[in-house]
């Protein structure tokens, strides 16, 4: 299948061990690595960046400690430093970009989304719902095609169709529901997931120009293994996408039934 580019997990160099900056600091048991960390944590729930006070009140370090400590990370590439702020780092990016939520969720997903991008001629890709973000299992984007952004907060989640399926999809009151649909849609919506040829459009809901069509994929025990979603730029959808989408999550949620009779 030509002209269509996978998005893997698998993308990203090696590790060298933070352990091996400096020696321990048994300081109240605490080693370098665990502050090491500490800073990463704390960055990585802060999108604009912490500067140095911030960033030892957030790792609970000393102000020293959480000093040097970033800047060893900055030396590895593991955190960037800018106008006297810390973020993230490209290196943790591409570390973090090897994670597989679900490996056997991907190994069933892989194919069926690069048919889904070839067939319809846009991105695909398979997300699921993780600390409130989404997180991709899988994704393939055809040559020339323009890479969607991804959607922070969960009010701007929930405005995808995407968003929309996956937070819909969770068992009553195990997620907090945003509140940019009223409970009633909610309680809707979640009651039309159970048609297996459901799928949910967001008509530029969430980025203008921009049009995106979602479906469930279940689990062999009914609980949602994730969402499915064509974005295309465009106006409308083009006639007989949503048909497509629902095909393949239902092609996907029979692979996942097959491997569990294996």
């Amino acid at each position: 299948m030509s002209g269509c580019q996978s998005l893997g997990l698998d993308t990203g160099g090696k590790l060298e061990q933070l352990a091996t900056l400096i020696p321990p600091d048994t300081t109240g048991g605490r080693t370098v690595l665990d502050g090491a960390f500490s800073v990463l944590d704390a960055l990585a729930h802060a999108d604009e960046g912490l500067g140095l006070t911030a960033l030892a009140r957030a790792s609970g370090l000393a102000k020293t400690s959480a000093h040097r400590l970033a800047e060893q990370l900055v030396t590895l590439g593991a955190v960037e430093r800018c106008s006297h702020r810390y973020f993230v780092g490209q290196r943790m990016m591409r570390i973090g970009q090897r994670w597989q939520p679900d490996p056997v969720l991907r190994r069933c997903a892989q194919r069926p989304v690069h048919v889904l991008a070839v067939q319809s001629r846009a991105m695909a890709s398979l997300r699921i719902l993780h600390d409130n973000r989404l997180r991709y299992i899988c994704a393939a984007v055809p040559d020339g095609h323009a890479y969607m952004p991804d959607h922070l907060d969960p009010e701007s989640i929930a405005r995808t169709a995407t968003g929309r399926v996956l937070y819909a999809a969770q068992p009553p009151g195990e997620v907090a529901l945003p509140d940019c649909w009223t409970q009633r849609e909610w309680r809707e919506l979640r009651d039309s997931l159970a048609d297996p040829r459901v799928t949910v459009v967001d008509h530029q809901d969430a980025v203008p120009g921009v049009c995106c069509v979602s479906a469930p994929v279940w689990w062999p025990n009914r609980t949602c293994a994730g969402a499915v979603t064509v974005s295309v730029h465009a106006n409308e959808l083009p006639v007989g996408l949503p048909t497509l989408l629902s095909r393949i999550a239902v092609r996907i949620g029979a692979a996942l039934r097959q491997l569990k009779l294996k």
